[in-house]
């Protein structure tokens, strides 16, 4: 069956002709990278402002961790900014070492990829060494109520990567407050629903759902779907804000629309700022820049075709 992933998985998997199976939607760490270099070009007044910045990669030291980094050191060959890498040893409860290698060199922002308990505990060590928490801006998976609750006022003013909205107010969380809260169903915390990973959540869900529903449109409907029909709907998935609308998604997610070439099919997000409380948005959505990732994505996933011996799939078999 296909693996279907949101916001993570390898980056060249974007390229469908080479990764057939693998469906990292709505953007990978290269987008991700991207959209917050040129987040801050534009706060700086342009991408050439950043020539001479220090902007410091604090991440997993893990592969989703060092994912982002080729991506950044071609923005950084391209704009003259200075890149340094702080590697953090996994889970992440142990950051001192590395907040001494930040308060050292003080770069003028701080890329945060980090991943569960090593989200927070940055935030309480920029906290502790006088770190901008303004200045700091993480992945999507560093973005969560989970990763700045318990720092609270303490993170405020931290920024971080949103693919999507969070709130009770779409109608598909009011849906499911109603018919699955609402009638004792719900399989955990009623107060999560709503929140970033939630909806998240549902976001993939539904994903799924509609790669099928694609599917049967096609091979016949009310019918089961074999994995290779099912990947068939996920490379013909066509998210319009009309159908988005329909499902009760408004304001949730960016429209989508995949092909035989592209499994991403969405490459923008947004960024939003902690208050203390809640999360805000504070950009629009951002466009990664394709004629940039493209040509990396064609020669990463080149290379690994060529390291497993393997071959990429003509465009004609996309149609079966």
């Amino acid at each position: 069956m296909p693996l279907i992933t949101l916001g993570y998985g390898l980056s060249i998997a974007q390229d469908g002709l080479a990764f057939k199976w693998n469906f990292p939607l709505m953007g990978s760490y290269w987008t991700g990278a991207d959209i917050l270099v040129q987040h801050l070009g534009k706060k700086e007044g342009g991408l050439d402002k950043l020539k001479g910045k220090k902007i410091a990669l604090v991440y997993h030291d893990s592969p989703f961790g060092k994912e982002p980094i080729p991506l950044l050191q071609e923005r950084a060959k391209m704009h003259g900014f200075d890149l340094q890498l702080i590697p953090v040893t996994a889970p992440g409860v142990e950051q001192k070492s590395a907040w001494l290698q930040v308060r050292q060199s003080r770069p003028d922002y701080v890329m945060l990829w980090g991943w569960g308990v090593m989200n927070s505990t940055a935030l309480k060590e920029a906290q502790a060494t006088g770190y901008p928490r303004d200045k700091m801006y993480g992945v999507w998976w560093a973005g969560a109520e989970p990763d700045v609750k318990d720092v609270g006022e303490g993170a405020k003013g931290y920024n971080a990567l949103a693919l999507n909205t969070s709130g009770t107010q779409p109608k598909v969380i009011q849906d499911i407050l109603k018919h699955v809260h609402g009638k004792s169903q719900g399989s955990g915390p009623k107060d999560e629903v709503g929140q970033v990973l939630y909806t998240r959540g549902v976001i993939i869900g539904m994903l799924g759902v509609e790669a099928v529903r694609r599917a049967q449109e096609r091979f016949g409907k009310g019918k089961v779907m074999t994995g290779e029909q099912v990947r068939w709907g996920l490379e013909n998935l066509a998210l319009d804000q009309k159908r988005l609308d329909a499902m009760g998604f408004t304001g949730i997610m960016q429209p989508l629309s995949t092909s035989c070439a592209d499994h991403m099919g969405s490459t923008a997000a947004r960024v939003q700022t902690w208050d203390g409380s809640k999360w805000n948005f504070t950009s629009d959505f951002i466009q990664a820049d394709e004629q940039i990732i493209k040509p990396m994505v064609k020669q990463g996933a080149d290379k690994y075709l060529a390291d497993k011996k393997m071959t990429r799939r003509a465009p004609a078999d996309c149609q079966s």
